[in-house]
């Protein structure tokens, strides 16, 4: 089970664009570690290629004493048989639990039932799914003995669970987590430890710190329950009251203002509101000031900034808005993570007539602004058709040679070619930023991942021409101040 941060899926996180469901993992710029989803819901749309946790739904059934979704008794049979319809080899599965709210005893009774049974099924009809017990009591004490209880039934992976009902009380909390983990570990450091429902900045840098998985759905309460739109300041993530949040330019924003004319498109089913709203700005950015907007107020801003009053009150703005929130979460631990990084530019487009460094061969206005965004973040490198891998300052002649001119095989050994130079020169703590087309980067990133290496796209979905905003807009954009909210 990897490390990092899981968010949470809702049941139709996505874009509905030419008749395409786009999930809304295809439109942020930083991806979480995994996903988690509740057997409450069933996601139309699920990432593939990513660790994913199938989560029994406890915090959904919590007043109930003996569970049920759908009208259906939630025990390990049941769980295990909708965890082998909707689970993927190398998944993890949660045992049926229950929070400690009511009845506490009966609760207890069932938590270990339900977990002495759930191994057993798992290892017989699940046997390439990880199954993960969770941690509950009403004392560290219990917590520590019920935890051992859970690891000596077998369970390898272990959740802490029952804590985010107290999330403010910071200390307490990552207290009781840390003498958990601490005990167990004394008799087995293999032990894998996951947090259910804390993933504030304040707790994910601690985690981070303590090497342990996380999940949390703030994107999603932000954007439907709090009327809040998130900001990445460093490694503080800002709230601003919808209202008041300010013109923004991040990838989701600038693939949401590239498809405002899909968005006013979409059938009337699928533009209901459920949640609030949001607006595109006509040739700009997305203005989601707008999103959750009062009806009052809504129409009003959309004058004042020429917005088209169809966009106002859609869910496909709803969904623009989750997106948005989610990719600022991300960044924000990004920024809490500070991997170092290598940015990799495609050497491309026109090229000057005579011999000299590689960075100013290419002189296109695409290639000299990716340049200048590179330049300003730390190392980068060039991606050449003839040469493979470049520095920058490496003297070279123009050539005649793009991707386009290689054949399937050749175009598969130059990938090989460029990556094996990638992990000759880094390590997998390296996270590799691709400002690349699609033929650079299509067969490279695979071979990186599988060598456990963490890439990213953030331009991936634009035109050429809204790249270049996009980067002019990064290299021009003044760190907001503002309060934390």
């Amino acid at each position: 089970m990897k490390l990092g941060f899981y968010a949470v899926l809702g049941k139709r996180d996505y874009l509905k664009l030419n008749n395409k469901k786009v999930g809304i993992w295809e439109l942020t710029e930083y991806q979480p570690t995994g996903w988690l989803c509740s057997l409450f819901i069933k996601p139309e749309v699920i990432p593939q290629n990513c660790p994913i946790i199938h989560d029994c739904g406890a915090f959904g059934y919590r007043e109930q004493d003996y569970p049920t979704i759908n009208s259906q008794y939630v025990d390990a049979q049941w769980a295990a048989n909708r965890y082998r319809e909707r689970s993927r080899e190398g998944d993890t599965v949660v045992a049926p639990d229950n929070l400690l709210l009511e009845n506490i005893n009966w609760r207890r009774q069932y938590n270990l039932e339900q977990a002495q049974i759930f191994i057993r099924i798992a290892q017989e009809k699940l046997p390439d799914r990880k199954p993960l017990a969770t941690i509950h009591g009403l004392s560290i004490q219990e917590k520590i003995e019920y935890g051992i209880k859970l690891y000596q039934l077998g369970y390898k992976r272990l959740g802490i669970g029952g804590l985010a009902q107290q999330a403010s009380h910071y200390s307490t909390n990552l207290y009781i987590i840390k003498a958990i983990i601490q005990a167990i570990h004394s008799f087995d450091k293999t032990v894998h430890f996951h947090v259910f429902g804390l993933c504030s900045p304040q707790y994910a840098k601690a985690f981070f710190e303590m090497g342990i998985s996380f999940d949390g759905s703030t994107h999603a309460r932000e954007t439907f329950s709090g009327n809040t739109l998130l900001f990445n300041d460093g490694e503080n993530l800002l709230r601003y009251p919808v209202h008041q949040a300010p013109k923004c330019s991040c990838r989701v924003c600038a693939i949401a203002s590239g498809t405002a004319k899909s968005a006013i498109a979409v059938s009337p089913a699928e533009t209901q509101s459920e949640h609030g709203a949001c607006a595109l700005r006509s040739g700009g950015a997305l203005p989601i000031a707008l999103s959750g907007s009062s009806t009052s107020i809504a129409p009003r801003i959309a004058r004042k900034h020429n917005i088209n009053s169809q966009l106002i009150g859609n869910r496909t703005s709803s969904i623009i808005r989750l997106a948005h929130n989610l990719n600022s979460l991300l960044e924000t631990y990004h920024h809490i993570k500070k991997p170092e990084t290598l940015y990799l530019v495609a050497g491309c487009g026109k090229q000057s007539k005579q011999r000299t460094a590689a960075k100013e061969v290419y002189c296109s206005q695409h290639f000299q602004a990716c340049r200048q965004y590179a330049e300003a973040q730390g190392k980068w490198y060039i991606l050449s058709p003839l040469h493979k891998v470049l520095k920058p300052e490496q003297v070279i002649s123009p050539y005649d040679k793009s991707p386009n001119s290689l054949s399937p095989k050749e175009r598969q050994l130059w990938a090989q070619q460029v990556a094996s130079h990638i992990m000759e020169t880094t390590n997998p703590n390296v996270e590799i930023i691709f400002l690349t087309g699609k033929l650079y980067r299509q067969q490279v990133i695979p071979i990186l991942q599988a060598h456990n290496y963490t890439t990213r796209t953030p331009m991936e979905g634009l035109g050429i021409g809204q790249q270049i905003k996009w980067l002019l807009n990064q290299l021009s954009t003044p760190k907001q101040l503002a309060l934390k909210l």
